[in-house]
């Protein structure tokens, strides 16, 4: 009888009697990071996210524009990377945005004083600061008004400010907010990415960013309120901050190829500055440039600053110095070697 219920087992698919049992985790898998919340000024409520590694290098991450305090989950492909350079990425939501209820009066001292809090409130002192596209003019502000406490200063494709005679600047917000509209209800709208660059290098980054979008725009019922973005438009259109009190080093990557945000802000904040600039150009490249090197960004903001990483030969390498294009070895790449894949 023994042997016959041993040889049923071995005949059920499935069974493998002297298969050992797998090594089980201790912990779940993370699968982003919860937004937070603390008080504010004038009763609002701060929300922003933390990945939380108390011992790593903080660095406060300002999305693009009309993102939510999730924006650092747009460049969580480059996570293993991230945590083998110990980097902690904190992300301060802005009003209208995500969780953020709409408050007409908020503006940019108002963002310098809730990431102040929020930094206070996890006991951070001095932290890098990394901004894309939008972000770029929130993060004039933050080195303005605490130069001392910013380590090392990151625009990757980050607008300083647009020129006073584009036409939006002498709108209305209430006809900003009604151009706007049809694109914030249809978030793959409002994210529509061209299938080549990033999207054909990340599978599913189409699908996060117009998860990313759902969140800035719907998530607390707002469902699609206009509003935010436009007031975030109108800011834009104010004179940069005055950052020459920051002496701390600055990195600045731009697409030669951006005709949403070209190479002339980030000289336009150089310009500025009397501390070390790393200016990094990328010939032919467009507005992706603030994803296609993110991983450049945290290897800068690791340490790294005065090294360009490179694929070559099928390995990812720290070449010495800050390399263009045409300076690297003859079929090698900037960046991960996966960007080549």
């Amino acid at each position: 009888m023994k042997k016959a219920l041993m040889a049923l087992a071995l005949a059920i698919p499935g069974v493998a009697m002297a298969q050992p049992a797998p090594d089980f985790p201790a912990h779940f898998d993370p699968i982003g990071s919860p937004v937070e919340a603390l008080p504010g000024a004038h009763n609002r409520t701060i929300h922003f996210t933390d990945t939380g590694e108390a011992d790593w290098t903080p660095l406060l991450y300002i999305g693009g524009a009309g993102t939510s305090a999730r924006a650092s989950e747009m460049v969580a492909f480059m996570d293993t990377l991230r945590r083998r350079l110990h980097v902690r990425i904190i992300t301060v939501e802005r009003n209208g945005f995500g969780d953020s209820a709409f408050d007409p009066a908020w503006g940019f001292d108002d963002y310098v004083d809730d990431v102040r809090r929020v930094l206070d409130a996890k006991g951070i002192g001095r932290f890098a600061l990394a901004a894309i596209s939008g972000g770029g003019a929130y993060a004039g502000h933050i080195v303005a008004a605490m130069p001392d406490r910013v380590a090392s200063w990151h625009m990757l494709a980050a607008v300083s400010g647009m020129p006073g005679d584009t036409a939006m600047c002498h709108l209305a917000p209430d006809a900003i907010a009604a151009q706007i509209k049809g694109q914030l209800a249809a978030p793959r709208v409002w994210w529509d990415l061209p299938p080549t660059g990033v999207n054909a290098h990340v599978r599913g980054f189409a699908d996060r960013a117009a998860d990313e979008g759902a969140h800035a725009f719907f998530i607390a019922g707002q469902m699609g309120d206009p509003r935010g973005m436009a007031a975030e438009y109108l800011r834009f259109c104010t004179p940069p901050a005055d950052v020459a009190a920051y002496k701390g080093p600055a990195y600045f990557y731009y697409g030669e190829a951006d005709h949403t945000v070209p190479p002339l802000h980030g000289e336009r904040w150089a310009a500025m500055l009397k501390g070390p600039v790393v200016f990094r150009r990328y010939p032919g490249e467009g507005h992706d440039t603030q994803y296609r090197h993110w991983d450049q960004l945290l290897l800068d903001v690791a340490g790294f600053g005065g090294r360009t990483l490179a694929c070559v030969g099928g390995k990812a390498r720290l070449l010495p110095g800050v390399l263009a294009p045409a300076q690297l070895p003859v079929k090698a790449t900037l960046g991960l070697c996966a960007w080549q894949a």
